[in-house]
């Protein structure tokens, strides 16, 4: 018995021998094709550089949106009308409440120096994402690539950006990007939230350092995790331009090789380039464009950086009251939200905690009423919740936001209701519903079940009926004045 189990332990210890080689075989195949591909791409860096001229991104109105709304006139009371549909939304559909949070934020873990790393010497610091704590080992070469004031010095040209990707390719990264994805899973982040993260990690690891350097650094990062990212220079600074899924509207642009490349800040420290040098061709890893599309919610903060706000509304004279609480964390996430295409923020949905709050108070409501009533009890929620402000006077920029910062800010404009009241109508009356872009307004259209009279437009053979949330005591089917001789722009919320 002795003798069999010796042979079974030298056996598998031979195979444990041969998987070690056959893994260290293919990790060094693995280096050399990488090493292959980078100094490729440092020797296109070394070539001429041309100098390209900036583009401004496009603004989606024509014209400033109005500072001051109309308020509609009372509905007259019409004779004989044909008695509606009052079928009660409970027998048509079923609305979902989100369960409750889970309490406490996601655990986060970095995993140990000697697994990150090996034989290689790091130093330990720690990131700090929208009130999420998270140790981050670092290696020790990457500081010493260049010191605070070397680089703070030093001349901006290809020469020596091709220079720094050199030097910073030949420090192992995986284990740093291994971990950016980890963390990027266990917060629920997309590609937006995967840009701060790695802006996050660049700035602790290049603390002290010239912005100069922490851009380069995003560049490398975001270059490796398979990004279509760029970068660029003039005499004053480094800048990241990055290649989108959609358009960004309001954002400086670079064409490159046939494609948009924007320049998008990250906060409130805007940037202001006009003609820059840059390159053309890509590394071969880099083959995907940012997607600011949201699936899932990203879970942000400790659970203790919130704001309780109470908004009310009446409607056919009964008075409503909806308590909230909202996470400033994600806030702050959505602060600089690039502009880009409006199906973004249409289908963005909200966070479980105020969802939860409205629905468990909306739901029970509208699921006695018709379609009909039902939405217009939407629209006088959306009309009158909120205070109007335009972007312009509230923010001095653009910005569309989303459901919850519409939730959250004391002003509101004709972009913001819309898209909260599109979120309310699809998730709460279950009815398909499209954008109107006009001159210098949005509004909504809703396709009912049942006819409802009023303005309506058609869209790929269906009837939609306006729903303006922005035109205060407005019912489905009414345009504000101003826009009933103007057709508007029908855009479809889901592509």
């Amino acid at each position: 018995m002795f003798f069999g189990q010796s042979l079974f332990s030298i056996h598998a210890v031979a195979q444990d021998t041969e998987y070690e080689k056959w893994k260290q075989q293919q990790e060094a195949e693995f280096q050399e094709y990488q090493d292959k591909f980078d100094a490729e791409f440092v020797k296109m860096l070394e070539e001429a550089w041309e100098e390209v001229g900036i583009k401004i991104g496009s603004d989606f109105y024509k014209e400033r949106k109005p500072v001051t709304i109309p308020k509609a006139p009372p509905k007259p009371t019409v004779e004989n009308e044909t008695p509606k549909d009052k079928t009660p939304l409970k027998e048509r559909i079923t609305i979902d409440i989100p369960d409750a949070a889970e309490s406490g934020p996601v655990s986060i873990e970095a995993p140990p120096e000697a697994t990150m790393y090996t034989d290689i010497k790091t130093r330990n610091a720690s990131i700090n994402y929208f009130h999420r704590k998270s140790p981050l080992p670092i290696p020790s070469q990457l500081r010493e690539i260049y010191s605070p004031r070397e680089f703070s010095a030093m001349k901006t040209d290809s020469k020596k950006i091709a220079e720094f990707w050199d030097k910073v390719s030949r420090i192992d990264h995986e284990p740093i990007l291994d971990y950016a994805n980890s963390v990027r899973e266990d917060l629920k982040l997309n590609d937006w939230g995967y840009v701060l993260l790695i802006n996050e990690f660049a700035h602790t690891i290049y603390e002290g350092y010239d912005r100069k350097l922490v851009n380069l650094y995003n560049w490398f990062l975001l270059s490796r995790s398979g990004y279509q990212v760029r970068i660029g220079y003039d005499q004053n600074n480094v800048y990241l331009l990055y290649a989108v899924e959609y358009n960004v509207f309001n954002t400086k642009y670079y064409t490159l090789d046939g494609q948009r490349y924007y320049v998008i800040d990250l906060d409130e420290n805007q940037q202001t380039p006009s003609s820059i040098f840059t390159y053309s061709g890509s590394h071969q890893r880099q083959n995907k464009k940012l997607n600011f599309r949201i699936e899932k919610f990203p879970n942000l903060g400790d659970g203790t950086n919130t704001e309780s706000r109470t908004l009310t509304f009446s409607f056919d004279d009964t008075e409503y009251s909806i308590p909230l609480s909202i996470n400033k964390e994600l806030m702050k996430y959505f602060e600089y939200y690039p502009l880009t295409e409006l199906p973004v923020f249409f289908t963005a949905s909200m966070s479980d905690s105020p969802k939860k709050s409205m629905y468990e108070k909306l739901a029970p409501i509208i699921s006695e009423m018709s379609e009909e009533e039902a939405v217009n009890f939407l629209l006088r929620f959306v009309q009158t919740s909120f205070d109007y402000k335009t972007d312009q006077d509230q923010f001095n920029r653009e910005k569309y936001m989303m459901p919850e910062e519409t939730l959250f800010y004391p002003y509101s404009d004709c972009d913001d209701r819309s898209i909260l009241f599109a979120n309310l109508v699809q998730e709460l009356v279950g009815l398909e519903v499209v954008g109107l872009r006009y001159s210098k307004h949005l509004a909504t259209a809703v396709a009912f079940s049942d006819e409802v009279d009023g303005d309506s437009h058609y869209h790929s053979g269906t009837k939609y009926t306006v729903a303006d949330p922005t035109y205060v005591n407005a019912n489905a089917g009414m345009t504000m004045p101003q826009y009933k001789s103007e057709r508007p722009e029908i855009i479809d919320l889901q592509n």
